[in-house]
């Protein structure tokens, strides 16, 4: 499925969590998240995760079709559950398909929705920054886009 996103760097995510709730925009998730990232050596495009949140284990793999400094299109494929487990499994299958790991990162994720538009809060611990992505219906999200960059301090 399509992936249509926006996605940037704030200085501070007060001004982002106030519109949400000036907007009506309702809370769907909150968690702590460790994500390792794994990249095609010889496409960089294609990309592979396993995400940890709580005790559950995400595998999933998404190519990127375009992307700018703040816009980004990509196909995303559908995650797969997979047990603790299966983890070792998982890493020998990417490193047969050409897969090698370029990062491992710790966030709090938050994830609001409204009208078919979704802002993904990202608190990175590791490495230590905050993102934020408006994704979704792609005509609302550039319409969203456009009147929230300026109300945000993005960092550059």
């Amino acid at each position: 499925m399509e992936e249509y996103e926006y996605n940037f760097k704030v200085k501070s995510l007060e001004p982002v969590f106030m519109y949400l709730k000036e907007n009506n925009y309702k809370e769907i998730f909150n968690k702590k998240q460790n994500r390792i990232v794994y990249e095609n050596i010889k496409n960089r495009n294609i990309i592979s995760r396993i995400t940890s949140i709580d005790e559950d284990y995400l595998f999933d793999f998404k190519n990127k079709s375009y992307e700018t400094e703040t816009l980004k299109i990509s196909k995303e494929s559908l995650p797969l559950k997979i047990k603790k487990e299966d983890i070792e499994n998982v890493k020998s299958i990417l490193d047969v398909l050409g897969f090698e790991q370029t990062s491992n990162i710790v966030r709090t994720r938050f994830v609001f929705v409204k009208d078919e538009v979704k802002f993904e809060i990202d608190d990175y611990i590791i490495p230590k920054m905050l993102v934020v992505a408006v994704e979704g219906n792609r005509d609302k999200v550039d319409k969203v886009y456009n009147e929230v960059k300026n109300k945000f301090d993005i960092v550059n």
